[in-house]
């Protein structure tokens, strides 16, 4: 046992290890590799290219997968287990994606069919400028009942009765399953997405939070309200914003917010600013009903 992690731990150095070298286990042999000496861009065009298969017979099967671009300098690992062709026991997960310039390797996809079918891994590559160039792949079996097989980059095909489902892996990690696609990834810019793999913003989510407690920072909070120089909006000049408009000044439309969102603390500080100026009517309506009040008790007085 102590050789096999010596010899696991030696791979992941980073040290080029070849399959003749690597232990071998319950009959298996725990690093395998492919090679092709020299990508032939004319024969091996962009697109899907078939790099592992796993028997339909055993179905099961997790290990860690690593590609390597020798043009590029691309780097690509992650790990994809899959048990019975079941979508939600199946799982990719992207560990680390480097390269030099561009990204050689885009796309993972699971090719999968019934229960007990054959399953196919495959990878969309785009060689670029990798014409001549060795590509490698590696594929790390852990001790399970079965394993997938590496192949040399056979063109992919999706066969008649299967059907693919493709995770996007120019990530910096990125966690999916077969129903779902990528369910968490971080991007390249540092965005991070739980339910898209798209994000826009530092955090996206498609889906509900649910938090004991939420803090945002605002600035600008619009005290500036109660300031002797705010101008306060009439009433009249409200009244004809909402009749030509269809919302209150300063509040985006419902078109504006299904289109775009609501980013909570602006809004926060726009409700606020409008519960404000709320308070100022009411101030004012309070002072002109008291004058009122106060010449309705002069006019009784003098009957």
């Amino acid at each position: 046992m102590k050789k096999i992690l010596f010899y696991l731990l030696f791979f992941f150095t980073g040290v080029a290890t070849y399959a003749q070298n690597t232990p071998v286990f319950n009959g298996k042999q725990l690093i395998n590799v492919t090679t092709i000496s020299a990508w032939d861009v004319a024969q091996r065009p962009p697109g899907w290219y078939r790099i592992a298969t796993l028997a339909g017979a055993s179905s099961r099967a997790n290990a860690t997968f690593e590609l390597r671009d020798n043009s590029q300098h691309c780097t690509l690992r992650f790990e994809a287990g899959i048990s019975f062709n079941q979508a939600m026991g199946s799982s990719l997960t992207v560990t680390s994606h480097s390269y030099y310039n561009v990204p050689a390797f885009l796309k993972v996809r699971f090719v999968t069919s019934t229960v007990y079918s054959d399953s196919y891994l495959e990878v969309y590559v785009k060689p670029l400028n990798n014409n001549n160039n060795p590509f490698y792949a590696y594929v790390i079996n852990p001790l399970s009942y079965s394993d997938w097989q590496l192949i040399n980059w056979t063109p992919g095909e999706i066969p008649s009765g299967y059907t693919a489902v493709e995770f996007d892996v120019d990530k910096l990690f990125s966690v999916g399953n077969m129903p779902n696609t990528n369910i968490l990834a971080v991007n390249r810019n540092g965005y991070v997405g739980i339910g898209t793999d798209t994000p826009k913003e530092k955090l996206s989510v498609n889906g509900k939070i649910r938090a004991q407690e939420l803090k945002i920072e605002a600035a600008n909070w619009p005290d500036y309200v109660f300031e002797k120089d705010y101008s306060l909006p009439s009433l009249e000049q409200t009244e004809k914003h909402i009749q030509e408009k269809g919302h209150l000044p300063g509040i985006p439309s419902a078109a504006e917010v299904k289109a775009d969102g609501i980013e909570v603390g602006e809004m926060n500080a726009k409700l606020l600013k409008k519960i404000e100026e709320l308070t100022l009517y009411l101030i004012e309506l309070k002072k002109e009903n008291n004058q009122l009040n106060k010449r309705l008790t002069q006019v009784e007085q003098k009957k």
